[in-house]
């Protein structure tokens, strides 16, 4: 998606700007750390929203998208139904909404062990096939348009390049959106010329760097 102008850039700009964002943004740290949810399966219900509301909410708050989500994975895996999905809604639209206490209260030490988990380092590699291009193979990218996820960028789509750097196997996001084990697939980073992807708006100098996995790519 192109031309809806600049990303706004507040210096001071606070964590949350308004409670319900801090609120979204605990309910998708609960739902990563039980495992309902995890950020291939979260992109993919983003981006099922489709542009207009995608753009449209972008321009509200980003945590639209992480609510919205959330809400779509928590009906589809039936923690809860549609029904009453719009049911809370409207008791929301309607300011017949009364909040709920929690039903349980985490202590310091509980919330910071979630936060850790969140941001310990993992691997992605995994057991996979053997890599079916070499560093220096001349690539095409596929010229494909996948519902839902995915991690190829639009602007490489139908552009050659060149591999420059093999990562082994690591967990493949069309895939592992449906199930977190997933299967993995050899990841590369492919070099593109700026005039490759730009055309005359490029130039000699500049070169750009892309990791895409091999099911994006064919023979040159």
């Amino acid at each position: 998606m192109t031309g809806y102008g600049p990303v706004p850039y507040q210096k001071t700009e606070p964590f949350f700007h308004h409670e319900w964002e801090g609120r979204t943004l605990s309910i998708l740290t609960w739902m990563h750390l039980k495992g309902i949810s995890w950020w291939d399966k979260s992109r993919f219900y983003r981006e099922m929203m489709g542009n207009e509301n995608y753009v449209n909410e972008l321009r509200d708050s980003y945590y639209t998208h992480w609510l919205s989500a959330a809400e779509r994975i928590l009906v589809s895996d039936r923690y809860f139904t549609e029904e009453e999905r719009k049911h809370r809604v409207e008791e929301i639209l309607d300011g017949r909404y009364v909040d709920r206490p929690p039903y349980q209260e985490f202590d310091e030490a509980q919330i910071q062990e979630a936060i850790d988990r969140m941001h310990t380092p993992h691997s992605l590699k995994r057991e996979g096939p053997e890599p079916g291009f070499t560093i220096g193979d001349e690539v095409l990218v596929k010229n494909m348009n996948p519902l839902g996820h995915s991690r190829c960028p639009k602007f490489v789509r139908a552009r050659t390049g060149k591999i420059s750097n093999y990562h082994g196997c690591q967990l493949y996001p069309e895939t592992t959106y449906l199930e977190l084990a997933g299967d993995a697939r050899p990841l590369y980073t492919v070099e593109f010329t700026s005039r490759e992807l730009w055309g005359e708006d490029g130039n000699d100098r500049d070169t750009v760097y892309v990791d895409l996995w091999e099911p994006y790519l064919v023979a040159a």
